[in-house]
């Protein structure tokens, strides 16, 4: 299984309750991280989803903010 990581993340509204969504392409073909922005999971989408099921949605958080560039300390 290839390692999952995130070349481009693209924002969105939620008119409703101005809740931010996002969906993120990655290195792998068909396959997107996803949150619809109304409080729900991030999680995974797309042809071989299920191989990346195991990640947790703090993990697939991190991989966005690895490609933004955010750095934690410890």
């Amino acid at each position: 299984m290839k390692q999952l990581k995130v070349i481009g993340v693209q924002y969105f509204g939620n008119a409703t309750n101005g809740m931010i969504g996002y969906k993120c392409t990655t290195n792998i073909e068909d396959l997107f991280i996803m949150n619809g922005g109304n409080g729900g999971a991030t999680y995974v989408q797309g042809t071989d989803a299920k191989q990346y099921y195991h990640l947790s949605e703090l993990e697939l958080e991190r991989l966005i903010d690895e490609f933004e560039g955010v750095h934690y300390n410890g």
